[in-house]
């Protein structure tokens, strides 16, 4: 072996530099960035073209196609904000909500977070696996299950499912549930998911509401007008079930609107016959609001589905620090319009009878005024004979159209007897009879008088004079008239007043006609009639009156210079006259400008007012010169 050689002494080493401290802190993100580099270069490799990568490196892509594997790779940036956006939903789900949950396709829960589901806490076992109704609630039966069941099969969202339950530490909770169903990308139902709030504190301050609030909803409740309560704005923040009812049922102003809904708004935006109506009622609200006034009243009329009706609306301004504003209410007032029309139609057909003298003209203003008030196109009038015993048209009035006036025309000298006809029935019976249509009615359908049942609608009525029929009034329309029975009260009146004036105007007229006979008899049997006041003063001498007397008016009997007579006579007259007695063949005679004789016989009678006041005596006189001078002339030639 042979010996080793001897190893060379080493050099001396340099002494090192001494390294500067690292004052920087190490980057938190630097794992983080470096991964992001590599995944990025990895990416890069993937595209080939420059344009692409520069897209891809200035963050214009948020995601690339893999060609090996068909998938999409989520870019690092892109992935970091669809992180943010993910926590920044749950944050105010979170926020928003109590609790949130998902259920499978058979609506049973596979997640749960948050507020407890019928006592059973987040997490629990308990609620997994089970549906909503399979839980325990309070209320169980008081929710419409079979409702909700439908809702699910149908794949609707539903909201605000309100549920009652007794939790583990013994307190009465109330839960409101949401949920939309979920569909996988190819579109399979996949279950259910929403959200839970915890409504225990909004019941129970609900139900902790001062007595006052609770007495006022109440009240309004129980009233029969809509009311409703408006806030700063016109939004209604309170409704009573009448104004919800009307604005399920109704159209026009107040309709379809309820809690909520802008009443400004609607009302602005109503067009057509009512958009007058609609404007005055924003104008009015506006100023209630605002303080401008403080009761604002409008009347309107409206045709709803139920028919033509009256509303009164008054808007009254709420005065205080709440937000109510206005309360806004609605009364129908149909019933109280028709009344006033009625009774309109009442003083109307009165003093259309107190102030035309003629019987015709009576009949007609009658008749149209209740065509007018009443929407009829035309009315008759039959006059009840009684010595024939039928009825015969008296008077009509019409509408100028064609066909009224056609009708009317065919019912010119029609005659009815009593049971006969519309007419003769409502003669007979005494009641009024209203007909719907000629086509519809029995009653007018078997008549063969086709002018009597010409239009569609008719109503008849007695025309009554102490409880004795006198005539029939006959109204007619081409639209139907529903049978009103305040209008049958009406005409029960109208045909009374008509029928007193008509017996008043007979009896009149056959006090005149008798007037008449009189006079003409008086005139025969008599020269003159005279009338004296209640001094005994001439006041009228109708006729040829006493011949040489002058002007004897302002004068008693005894004041004509002309009168001769003995005093005994002249005292026994003025005596009767002073008893207020009825005397007759009272005779004198008077000189005549020739200086003869003539002679006289007056007869009269004490007259008294309507009080029983004497007012004086009226009588007839005789000139019976001419029997007298052949009565003297006897007596001289002694025959």
């Amino acid at each position: 072996m042979k010996p080793m050689k001897p190893m060379k002494p080493m050099k001396p080493m340099k002494p090192m530099k001494p390294m500067k401290p690292d004052v920087h802190a190490p980057d938190p993100d630097s794992s983080r960035k470096q991964a992001d580099s590599g995944f990025e270069a990895k990416i890069l490799r993937l595209v080939k073209g420059a344009r692409e990568r520069r897209a891809i490196k200035s963050g214009e892509v948020d995601a690339i196609m893999d060609p090996a594997s068909g998938r999409a790779i989520l870019l690092p940036d892109a992935q970091a904000a669809l992180l943010e956006r993910k926590e920044r939903f749950r944050s105010l789900v979170e926020l928003a909500t109590d609790g949130y949950w998902e259920q499978d396709e058979h609506y049973r829960f596979v997640a749960h977070t948050g507020a407890a589901i019928g006592g059973e806490r987040t997490g629990d076992a308990g609620i997994l696996g089970k549906t909503l109704w399979d839980l325990a609630f309070d209320n169980s039966n008081e929710v419409d299950w079979q409702t909700h069941r439908t809702q699910l099969e149908w794949r609707a969202i539903f909201r605000d499912l309100e549920l009652s339950y007794v939790s583990q530490a013994g307190e009465r909770r109330t839960i409101s549930i949401s949920g939309e169903p979920m569909y996988d990308q190819q579109g399979q139902f996949k279950g259910y998911r929403g959200i839970t709030r915890d409504v225990t504190a909004r019941r129970q301050a609900e139900t902790a509401a001062p007595e006052s609030e609770r007495f006022a909803r109440a009240a309004l409740d129980a009233l029969a007008a809509q009311v409703c309560v408006l806030d700063a704005g016109g939004v209604i923040i309170m409704a009573n079930t009448a104004w919800r009812a009307f604005a399920a049922s109704q159209r026009g102003i107040g309709a379809e609107v309820s809690e909520g809904s802008n009443y400004l708004t609607v009302c602005g935006q109503i067009a057509g016959n009512e958009r007058l109506d609609a404007s005055a009622m924003v104008a009015g609200m506006r100023q209630v609001i605002a303080g401008e006034r403080e009761v604002f009243r409008y009347e309107y009329f409206c045709d709803a589905p139920s028919g033509q009706r009256w509303f009164m609306a008054s808007v009254t301004c709420l005065h205080g620090n709440t937000e109510a504003r206005a309360i806004v209410s609605y009364e129908d007032i149909t019933e109280i319009k028709h009344a006033e029309q009625l009774q309109r139609l009442e003083c109307t057909v009165a003093r259309c009878l107190s102030d035309v003298n003629n019987t015709s003209a009576a009949l007609k203003a009658v008749i149209r005024a209740v065509c007018e008030t009443q929407q009829w196109d035309c009315g008759r009038y039959f006059r009840l004979e009684p010595a024939s015993g039928v009825l015969q048209l008296d008077e009509s009035w019409g509408m100028p159209v064609a066909a009224v006036e056609q009708f009317m025309e065919k019912s010119r000298g029609a005659v009815f007897r009593p049971g006969a006809g519309l007419a003769g029935r409502v003669c007979q019976s005494g009641q009024p009879l209203w007909i719907l249509s000629r086509s519809k009615d029995a009653r007018a359908a078997h008549t063969a008088l086709a002018h009597e049942t010409g239009m569609d609608g008719a109503f008849v009525f007695p025309v009554i004079a102490d409880d004795t029929t006198v005539g029939v009034l006959a109204f007619a329309s081409r639209t139907v008239h529903e049978p009103d029975d305040r209008l049958l009260q009406a005409a029960r009146a109208i045909g009374h007043q008509l029928g007193q004036f008509l017996k008043q105007r007979q009896i009149g007229d056959a006090l005149r006609r008798s007037e008449t006979r009189f006079r003409r008899l008086t005139e025969l049997s008599s020269d003159w009639v005279w009338e004296l006041d209640s001094q005994f003063r001439f006041t009228r001498i109708t006729g040829t009156g006493m011949a040489g007397t002058g002007d004897i008016l302002g004068k008693t009997l005894w004041e004509l210079p002309t009168i001769v007579l003995g005093e005994d006579e002249w005292i026994r007259h003025k005596s009767e006259l002073a008893a207020q007695w009825s005397f007759c063949d009272f005779e004198y005679a008077a000189i005549l400008p020739d200086g003869q004789l003539g002679y006289y016989l007056i007869s009269g009678e004490p007259v008294y007012d309507a009080a029983g006041a004497f007012t004086g005596f009226h009588g007839t006189g005789l000139d019976i010169t001419r029997r007298k001078r052949a009565e003297i002339a006897l007596r001289e030639a002694g025959l």
